[in-house]
């Protein structure tokens, strides 16, 4: 009866303990992102994006996803990226090409981002997620940004929050992509 006792207290112990370890999550891949490149879809001039908060953008992107999501940036050389940029939207409609840059950086996954400006009002960040191996685009991602370059109060707010979403969704889609038909592993914080 002791004995009885005694294995099934350690088994209550044993699955409190299991219970209690954290889940251990597979390394995040290395990506690469490049920098967000202005969509204007209203054809005006002074509906233009301000350099700086695409600069800002980007750099929040690439902090979210290294710092609170777990995954290893990999620096892009910007002379390389300056100099593949034949035209406007040029990695964008050429994935392949943003690819390359990313297998030169030592990267797994290449994140091509635009901010498409439909109105002063309306924008929002979309990016294609492609991998680096053979340049597949495996996923389109999507964030709205509505009142980005309004004030800059909310551009701010609307940075960071962006991409926070926008490494959510692209943390989802390269789990999905990687192991197809498996619960993606989820490195960012929900």
């Amino acid at each position: 009866m002791i004995l009885a006792h005694t294995l099934a207290a350690l088994g209550v112990a044993a699955a409190a303990a299991l219970a209690a370890r954290p889940e251990v999550l597979p390394p995040a891949p290395r990506v690469a992102v490049l920098t967000v490149e202005p969509h204007n879809l209203t054809g005006r001039s002074e509906h233009a994006d301000d350099p700086a908060h695409l600069r800002a953008l980007t750099a929040a992107l690439r902090g979210r996803l290294s710092g609170a999501c777990g995954y290893e940036v990999a620096a892009v050389d910007t002379l390389a990226e300056a100099r593949g940029r034949v035209g406007p939207g040029y990695f964008y409609a050429h994935p392949d090409a943003g690819a390359v840059l990313a297998r030169d950086a030592g990267a797994d996954w290449v994140l091509i981002p635009r901010l498409n400006r439909a109105s002063p009002w309306v924008t929002d960040l979309q990016l294609h997620v492609v991998r680096a191996a053979d340049g597949a685009v495996v996923s389109n991602r999507v964030v709205e940004l509505k009142g980005f370059g309004m004030s800059d109060d909310l551009t701010v707010r609307l940075t960071e929050r962006g991409a926070a979403w926008m490494a959510d969704q692209v943390d989802q889609a390269i789990g999905w992509a990687a192991a197809p038909g498996a619960p993606p592993p989820r490195h960012c914080p929900a």
